[in-house]
């Protein structure tokens, strides 16, 4: 596996030791707040894993989602090679070591799909946005190509750096049945940092971005005539608390706490842990 560093800095890639950030990777998502790494699993491993999600989407669906993102969460209730990749010890290994979290749960996993031709746009927005919930911005989404990535087919965007704004859009936690778009409620100061700070993430079958819960993000119309499929797994650092009062009304049930106040592992089940 290989980090790629930002089209401006035209650095080559750097080797990592497998299911590894390794010292600079882990430095480059520090600064940065993104990292993409190259052949995070093998193309055999992507394909596999592309046509169990196949088997699970109808032509039908797809056709009929009128220029939307077709997601699936829970995906790894779909197939036994689904359920595998979410317990990959070498995808929880990368989530951890960009965190720099010695405990990681899952949060959620999800299957994006975007129709060819016609889907579909995500606007500018934090992760962190639907996770108030947690007393901590410690969390990271590791997504996963299964297709390939471009700009025609609407690869991920990122804003260089923009987790250590210190901005947090508000916290709609499981009420917004949309994306909005956050970067015209930015701040003036804000707004010019987010101009030329845009980096367009295109990935192979097999690589896959992380990025910081912070960092602003967004994704174009897949305007190609191929479908592009994302395997999403969102985790946080387990030494996070949840925030009671940030919890929509009546969805508690849904976010067990343990003794300490963390988030249950009942529901969110751990998935590493640097001690075992």
């Amino acid at each position: 596996m290989g980090v790629i560093l930002p089209p401006s800095s035209l650095a080559a890639n750097t080797a990592m030791n497998a299911g590894e950030l390794g010292e600079q990777g882990r430095r480059f998502f520090a600064e940065h707040g993104w990292v993409v790494v190259r052949g995070a699993v093998a193309a055999g491993r992507a394909v596999e894993l592309l046509e169990a999600l196949q088997r699970e989407v109808s032509p039908a669906a797809l056709a009929a989602s009128a220029g939307r993102v077709v997601e699936l969460p829970q995906a790894s209730r779909l197939s036994p090679a689904l359920d595998s990749h979410v317990h990959d010890p070498r995808m929880a290994r990368l989530l951890a070591e960009a965190l720099g979290a010695s405990r990681l749960q899952l949060l959620q996993d999800t299957a994006l799909i975007k129709a060819p031709l016609v889907g579909g746009r995500v606007e500018w927005h934090q992760d962190r946005t639907y996770m108030g919930y947690l007393d901590q911005p410690r969390a990271a989404t590791l997504r996963l190509a299964l297709t390939d990535e471009t700009l025609e087919s609407g690869c991920l965007r990122v804003l260089d750096g923009s987790h250590l704004w210190g901005y947090e859009t508000p916290l709609p936690a499981l009420q917004a049945a949309t994306v909005e778009d956050a970067l015209s409620a930015l701040p003036d100061a804000l707004r010019a940092r987010a101009v030329g700070a845009e980096i367009e993430l295109e990935l192979q079958p097999g690589d896959a971005t992380i990025h910081h819960c912070l960092t602003f993000h967004s994704s174009s119309e897949n305007r190609s005539a191929r479908t592009r499929a994302t395997l999403v797994l969102r985790a946080f650092d387990a030494s996070c608390r949840c925030r009671p009062d940030r919890v929509p009304a009546g969805a508690a049930r849904h976010f067990p706490v343990d003794a300490r106040g963390g988030l249950s592992e009942s529901a969110f089940p751990l998935i590493y842990d640097a001690a075992r």
